[in-house]
């Protein structure tokens, strides 16, 4: 299965002659797993990109992480994209 992580990470920033500016940061990977892959594992990749991500930008007010497994209904068999 093709699985999609992404993480972002945001913040409000000082910048001269603005009333407000904001940061981010975006990351996203993409994986060949196998279907037996466990949400477990799944955790630790996710884990590891937004180490990734906030270690290049220095106290982000927040973080986002997502996970995307993209799937269809054929024949109903389900058919995983990628």
């Amino acid at each position: 299965m093709k699985i999609e992580l992404e993480v972002r990470a945001f913040g409000k920033v000082e910048v001269q002659g603005t009333e407000d500016a904001y940061q981010s940061t975006e990351f996203a990977r993409v994986y060949k797993l196998p279907k037996e892959t466990t949400i477990g594992e799944l955790e630790s990749l996710l884990t590891k990109l937004f180490d990734e991500v906030e270690n290049g930008y220095s106290n982000p007010q927040q973080s986002l992480g997502k996970i995307t497994i993209r799937a269809k209904r054929e024949n109903g068999d389900m058919v995983y994209l990628g």
